[in-house]
């Protein structure tokens, strides 16, 4: 799945407004303010690369308070990243073993590379 990062520079108090409508993108996974010569930093993703001409230019440029934006295309995470559960954790979040889970995520050597891993640390589930 093709991934862009946009770094968006935002007008003085405008931040918090302009964050709220970046996450309203329906292509916009996460989206951060952040510290630095950048405001927001947001996380697009879609299911082919064409399609970020279209969703960065068109649905950014909309946002009130956006003054710059720099557009970074992720090429890889440096071996295979996860998204879904692996056998073991599916199994446990099937019986609803929480704690299990959370603990087996937690522990968990691929971690880095695993975002089904990363959520159930973060908001647990």
């Amino acid at each position: 799945m093709p991934v862009a990062f946009v770094l968006l520079n935002v007008e003085i108090g405008k931040i918090d407004e302009a964050l709220e409508e970046v996450l309203k993108i329906d292509e916009v996974r996460e989206a951060y303010s952040v510290a630095g010569p950048y405001a927001i930093v947001a996380k697009v993703e879609v299911d082919k690369f064409e399609k970020l001409a279209k969703v960065i230019p068109v649905k950014f440029q909309n946002i009130k308070g956006i003054t710059k934006s720099m557009t970074l295309l992720a090429f890889g995470v440096g071996g295979e990243f996860r998204t879904d559960a692996c056998d073991p954790a599916m199994a446990l979040a099937q019986k609803s073993a929480m704690k299990e889970l959370y603990e087996l995520c937690r522990t968990c050597r691929q971690l880095k590379r695993c975002s089904y891993g990363a959520r159930v640390i973060t908001f647990g589930f």
